[in-house]
């Protein structure tokens, strides 16, 4: 009886030895990974949805906190005057769980640039789909305003879902949504926001 205490000891002191090592690793490789993720993945599509932009929108991202929250704000900045702004935002009800979207807001013309996948779990071939440029370009060129609501025709929205693809669709319309919604609440302070962490550079 002593031998299998001693034995669960035992395993039990390994498992959370094990389970610290686990969590210092990742902490310690935490902004390793985040730089490894602006780099090839957030930045790429960030510069894919403002081509043409005077400024470095990756190289003058900057982060606020909003009600406990972080947002990564990518700026376009022309003529001194902030035009437009990228952000990523998860939107739920994927079929694989949330799918990360990074949504292009012109300010100026108060319409989506662009929508770019950035992380997502749907099942390739069919969910992956939604993910596609070449079905993304819908978003583009969405007006948006006070009261505006992101979502597919189904819901009442302006935005043609993929067929067989639903809810990664709706997943995709609820993260724009959410960034049109950032966007269309504190659209007067982003530009404040977008001085402040540059005004030392």
């Amino acid at each position: 009886m002593n031998e299998i205490v001693r034995m669960i000891l035992v395993l039990t002191a390994i498992c959370l030895a094990s389970a610290f090592a686990l969590t210092a690793l990742n902490n310690g490789l935490e902004e390793q990974i985040a730089q490894q993720e602006e780099f090839y993945v957030r930045g790429p599509a960030v510069r894919d949805i403002f081509t043409g932009a005077p400024n470095d929108p990756v190289g003058e991202a900057f982060t606020i906190e909003v009600e406990g929250q972080s947002w990564r704000i990518y700026p376009w900045v022309e003529g001194g005057e902030l035009r437009a702004v990228a952000l990523e935002t998860a939107g739920a009800g994927g079929y694989g769980g949330d799918v990360r979207v990074l949504t292009g807001i012109d300010l100026a013309d108060e319409e989506i640039r662009g929508v770019r996948v950035t992380q997502h779990s749907e099942t390739p071939g069919v969910g992956t789909r939604v993910a596609d440029p070449s079905y993304l370009k819908v978003y583009r060129g969405l007006a948006i305003q006070p009261g505006t609501v992101v979502a597919l025709k189904s819901a009442g929205g302006e935005i043609e879902g993929v067929a067989g693809a639903t809810r990664t669709s709706v997943a995709v319309a609820d993260g724009v949504d959410r960034a049109v919604q950032f966007v269309l609440t504190h659209k007067d302070e982003i530009p404040e926001w977008s001085r402040e962490a540059h005004s030392g550079s």
